[in-house]
């Protein structure tokens, strides 16, 4: 009983310290985001322009993604992440020192690189060590880090762009993350060691169960799974980080409000977000598909998408704007949903089938696929047309989402129901 008591510590102060470790990653990755009103008007250039650095880094990060995917399990993760966050640290030192708006995306690309190490080789460490009972507590912590990460950075952004100083953004997360760095060095090899013995002794048992699962319980094969997910995951993170990276930009240009007002606004987002996580795991209880848990959040968001729309179009009023936020904030918290499923739950309950770091890898590199796609591609189709043509973009990627999952959740249905039978 006493050494259950330990391991279960043990395991608390490890995705304590692996959730700081994401969460201050998401203030460096997304300190440039949060601030991309303000580097218009300082550098003088366009959204197209300004979300092509964001385009930079998420093609970095989810190149990287898939490679370390591949090769996370020869690394010393120690060490990796340790590294990871130094050098993402000091590329947001370099970017409000710079004095030249193109050497920002170069830095911007050198930090997705940076960063790219962290969530393959956590989620690996994470399937490592920790044990099977904490596997789904680890999946709702670890799922709170990017809403957490992207709350801070935005509530930060919005008081230092009210008093001018918006730089010191960079400069925060920059000292966040090698505080965290530090103490990741200190107290990874402690922690670990103890953990990893535990879970010696529990793999054989973990193997017996996976294998009387996979006979009682009909799994579609995993490259099928793997290749629908990948399409959600870039769907997921084009409406996320689009919304994320944009939203003080269409608040600002469809109402009129401060910069300051438009990024607290646009804080609701992340807030909403943190729940996300929950709500995922909830109706993946209930529904037990990872397809049709996405599927269902992928249809909330087409019907927000689609009463967004209706609303800009009849008038910019008072109330258009409350909703609109509210509907952004409910859009936020269901794509929050998606991608704990896709880059959490699924890396993490079919590590009987693949590597864990590397399922991760795959399915997050995708997620930046999208990323990449959107920072551009939402702020030239603002630059060329309007934010409504932004809000039928995203609601035509949710519907052929839908259209997608539909192709697989009702065949699977069918063939369980055909096998519940025999």
């Amino acid at each position: 009983m006493q050494n259950t008591k330990r391991t279960n510590s043990k395991s608390s102060y490890l995705l304590l310290l692996c959730w700081l470790v994401y969460t201050c990653s998401y203030i460096g990755k997304l300190s440039y985001n949060a601030n991309i009103i303000e580097i218009e008007e300082a550098y003088n250039v366009s959204h197209d322009l300004a979300g092509m650095i964001s385009s930079f880094f998420f093609f970095a990060y989810g190149i990287g993604q898939v490679v370390n995917g591949f090769l996370c399990k020869r690394y010393n993760i120690k060490y990796v992440i340790f590294t990871s966050l130094i050098v993402a640290s000091a590329m947001n030192v370099l970017v409000p020192l710079s004095t030249s708006f193109d050497v920002i995306k170069y830095l911007w690309l050198i930090n997705g690189i940076a960063m790219s190490f962290l969530w393959t080789s956590i989620i690996r460490l994470l399937s490592e060590t920790l044990p099977k009972e904490d596997i789904r507590r680890s999946i709702v912590v670890m799922g709170t880090t990017v809403a957490t990460g992207t709350f801070i950075v935005y509530g930060l952004s919005a008081l230092l762009s009210y008093l001018e100083l918006f730089r010191a953004t960079f400069f925060i997360a920059a000292s966040l993350m090698v505080t965290v760095a530090i103490g990741w060095l200190i107290f990874y090899t402690p922690l670990v060691k103890s953990l990893k013995k535990e879970k010696d002794l529990e793999e054989k048992e973990v193997i017996k169960t996976a294998s009387t699962l996979n006979k009682t319980d009909y799994r579609p094969p995993l490259f099928l799974l793997i290749i629908v997910l990948s399409f959600f995951s870039v769907a997921n993170n084009f409406v996320k980080d689009g919304l994320t990276t944009w939203t003080p930009a269409i608040l600002d240009n469809l109402y009129s409000t401060p910069d300051w007002l438009s990024i607290i606004l646009t804080l609701l987002l992340p807030t909403m977000a943190i729940g996300g996580t929950v709500v995922a795991v909830n109706v993946q209880k209930k529904v037990k598909d990872f397809v049709f848990t996405s599927l269902i959040l992928f249809s909330g968001a087409a019907l927000l998408f689609g009463l967004v729309n209706i609303l800009v179009r009849a008038e910019t009023s008072i109330l258009s704007l409350i909703i609109t936020i509210v509907s952004f904030a409910v859009v936020s918290c269901l794509m929050a949903g998606v991608n704990n499923v896709t880059t959490g739950m699924v890396p993490l309950y079919e590590s009987d089938r693949m590597n864990s770091g590397k399922l991760a890898g795959i399915l997050n590199g995708f997620c930046y696929l999208g990323s990449t796609i959107s920072s551009y591609g939402l702020g030239f189709i603002a630059d060329k047309w309007d934010w409504n043509a932004v809000f039928i973009t995203l609601l035509i990627v949710c519907a052929v989402i839908i259209a997608i999952g539909l192709s697989y959740v009702i065949p699977t249905f069918i063939h369980r129901k055909l096998q519940s039978k025999k």
